[in-house]
């Protein structure tokens, strides 16, 4: 058996997933949200979503946070860009990327426009999850080292996937799917840092619902587009050697229970919140105060600073990826959140004075890059003291999950000022029964919200 045909199978096939794996499922579904709703607001969004406007067509999905509905497959794109505007959404390990962003979009569109319940969009969601991070364990390491972004390449994978089993498309139909995908997915990390990013996560998700609408309707892709010699694998890992073990125990166990999500709890690039971690701990246990810092060090695992810039931030989108300005604002504001990434709190002096101070390196150690690995902080102060910290996993990391309560204390900070606080309390209360709805339509009516103001 192929791995396109194994993939389609399993997709297809599935009868049930675990109960465990739709309360992972509803956990990573309602940040999803949260963190969809924040980011409408960023310039990025509303540029995709004013594009999405432009184009008309049947408005049967809805835009999050702005105030109006969309064919399927554009409304996939503009939840999707905003999802990731902030780098606030969740991560894989085994897939090296952002697994929700290219999923939740893609499904919960082509959902609103079917009429599918909400146990329905979870059993896609878990199963998009298992595709996109089984290839991640496949070819994860060498596809990053070549530059390609992950969320939006095997996204495009695990989003075609899931709107596979949203349609209810049998195997063939899936499996022509997928092959579908496998040439619509790109992505490069040269783009992070700017607008292009986000959009990668968009168009994973449209693609995704374009594929698979395609396929319903009959079009077909080569049987072999992800394994021949000249597939999606081998092209997409330059040849190296494709460790197929892990296609061949789908869903045993499902990645979204075993490996698990971390939740961020910075809206910023993965790779900096160890460092965050141990820079705010260090903080706090020894009252260390800004202006008596000397010098930062930092020293993260081989491959860390991959998905990092090394030149000085100008923005706050380049500030989420910048080690330096992070742990600037950390170490100077005690905390770092939405308001540590406007282009004005990245320009100011106190914060670019102490982003000189900080410098950082990798270790012999190394670590699943670019989201794997550990981080040691060792501050040096004017007295002549060092203090110390290594940080292995994050706040948030599938082995230190955050309660419902903290992942609802964040949904609310993300949703404020965009709906309304009753409806962002009925949204919570949706999410945590959502296997119960037999529509999906009575929680996206909830965050309609209202059109952002135009740009400046």
């Amino acid at each position: 058996m192929n791995v396109s045909e194994r993939l389609a199978r399993f997709v297809a096939e599935t009868e049930d997933v675990p109960e465990e794996a739709i309360v992972q499922g509803k956990r990573a579904v309602l940040d999803t949200l949260g963190v969809t709703l924040a980011g409408s607001r960023e310039d990025s969004a509303r540029t995709v979503a004013d594009w999405v406007r432009e184009q008309g067509g049947r408005a049967v999905a809805t835009v999050l946070g702005q105030g109006f509905r969309a064919p399927a497959a554009d409304t996939a794109l503009a939840n999707g860009t905003a999802a990731h505007a902030l780098d606030y959404d969740d991560v894989s390990l085994p897939m090296r990327g952002h697994p929700s962003v290219p999923l939740l979009p893609a499904v919960l569109a082509l959902a609103e426009k079917e009429g599918r319940s909400g146990h329905d969009l979870l059993t896609a969601f878990v199963l998009g999850f298992e595709v996109e991070t089984k290839l991640g364990r496949a070819i994860g390491e060498p596809h990053y080292a070549l530059g390609w972004h992950a969320t939006s390449t095997l996204g495009t994978l695990g989003a075609a996937a899931a709107c596979a089993r949203l349609l209810r498309l049998d195997v063939e139909r899936t499996w022509m799917a997928l092959g579908i995908a496998a040439s619509l997915a790109g992505g490069l990390q040269q783009n992070f840092g700017t607008m292009t990013k986000p959009l990668h996560a968009g168009w994973a998700a449209r693609n995704g619902v374009v594929a698979a609408e395609l396929a319903a309707s009959g079009f077909t892709a080569d049987r072999c587009a992800l394994e021949g010699e000249s597939g999606f694998l081998r092209a997409m890992s330059g040849g190296a050697e494709v460790d197929l073990k892990p296609l061949a125990t789908l869903g045993e166990p499902f990645e979204i229970t075993a490996s698990g999500f971390g939740v961020k709890l910075y809206p910023c690039c993965y790779a900096v919140h160890r460092s965050l971690d141990a820079a705010l701990e260090l903080r706090t246990r020894h009252r260390i105060e800004a202006a008596a810092i000397t010098e930062v060090r930092v020293e993260v695992s081989r491959g860390a600073l991959l998905p990092l810039r090394r030149e000085p931030p100008v923005t706050g989108l380049e500030g989420k990826f910048s080690l330096e300005y992070c742990l600037a604002a950390a170490l100077l504001d005690g905390r770092v959140g939405l308001a540590s990434f406007t282009d004005e709190a990245v320009r100011r002096p106190a914060v670019r004075k102490l982003m000189s101070l900080v410098h950082a390196e990798e270790g012999e150690e190394a670590g699943a890059v670019p989201i794997g690995g550990y981080a040691e902080v060792r501050i040096v102060l004017q007295d002549g003291s060092e203090h110390s910290q290594r940080v292995d996993r994050p706040r948030g990391d599938p082995a230190l999950p955050l309660s419902w309560e903290e992942m609802v204390g964040k949904f609310r900070e993300c949703t404020e000022g965009v709906i309304s606080s009753e409806a962002s309390e009925r949204a919570v209360a949706l999410v945590a029964r959502l296997e119960e709805l037999p529509d999906v339509s009575s929680l996206t009516e909830t965050l309609i919200g209202q059109a952002a103001r135009s740009r400046l």
